[in-house]
């Protein structure tokens, strides 16, 4: 099991990964990705996706992962209510409540977990408006790339690797 620092650096890592293999795939559904991850903010933003998620299934317990995930969440959900964006904001409320309805290492630290958790990022669009929004796949992306690094370095994917620290 890895500690927070940990859990950051193979989100960056898994993320780093996910971006360069989206901007060098081919193909006409990417051209508009790939023309989105050069904007600076948007790869930041990418990565504090990737980190939230990556700390995601430990903030059931007291930790610094806990308090930074906290942290940033408190910040964004001021940024989305001044900037009225209230429905986002609910989504990211009722994500940061789900860990607290489940024992440390149940549910939030298993594959399905990892893949039905940040769904909404998909989901949401498409129900509202009946498209998949496809910027929201990259996003949804960095998700599951910092969701993946947490599980990962946990020794749930491959169970002889496990980091400690």
């Amino acid at each position: 099991m890895s500690g927070y620092k940990g859990h950051i650096a193979g989100a960056v890592a898994v993320n780093a990964a996910f971006i360069g293999a989206v901007k060098f795939m081919p193909g006409t559904i990417l051209e508009r990705w790939n023309s989105s991850l050069d904007d600076w903010q948007l790869l930041i933003g990418l990565f504090i996706i990737a980190v939230l998620f990556g700390l995601f299934p430990d903030i059931d317990t007291n930790s610094k992962g806990q308090n930074i995930f906290y942290g940033i969440a408190f910040v964004a959900e001021i940024i989305l209510v001044l900037t009225g964006k209230f429905e986002p904001a609910a989504y990211l409320g009722l994500l940061a409540m789900t860990p607290i309805v489940g024992k440390h290492r149940g549910w939030t630290h298993s594959k399905l977990a990892m893949i039905l958790v940040p769904l909404p990022i998909v989901l949401v669009p498409y129900l509202h408006n009946h498209h998949v929004w496809t910027l929201g796949i990259v996003i949804y992306g960095a998700a599951l790339a910092g969701y993946f690094s947490h599980l990962l370095l946990d020794g749930l994917i491959v169970p002889f690797i496990r980091f400690k620290g």
